[in-house]
């Protein structure tokens, strides 16, 4: 797995995954070059992009746990039991996943800052 790393002169760096990097730059219409850099003009419009993508995928999450849910109380005892292994596997993977909205944070946070300080932010190889 490759590394992209964030940067901007008004907060720390930081790295994520070039997957999940390239599911940013798909929700804010821009190709993920090798390097390359956000002008402080277009961050506020980047920013709206994202909060929009949160909202869009906090909402999936909660449905899908509605869903879960809803299937739960449907089930007779019989099928609970039959299932129980099945669903503790689900929930612990469900507890270990990390969602899109919250992978986000980080650069949603930098691209802030950096409105504030009127910066730009920059990413490349670590």
């Amino acid at each position: 797995m490759s590394l992209v790393m964030f940067t901007s002169r008004a907060a720390g760096p930081f790295i994520m995954f070039r997957e999940t990097a390239d599911q940013i730059f798909k929700i804010i219409g821009r190709p993920l070059t090798e390097q390359g850099a956000f002008a402080s003009d277009e961050l506020p419009e980047i920013l709206r992009k994202l909060e929009d993508a949160k909202v869009r995928d906090k909402a999936l999450a909660a449905e899908a746990e509605r869903r879960r849910e809803d299937e739960l109380r449907r089930s007779t005892y019989a099928e609970e039991l039959d299932g129980k292994e099945e669903r503790e596997r689900e929930e612990e993977m469900r507890r270990e996943r990390i969602h899109l909205y919250q992978r986000v944070v980080p650069l949603e946070e930098m691209i802030k800052r950096a409105i504030r300080h009127d910066e730009a932010v920059v990413w490349g190889k670590p």
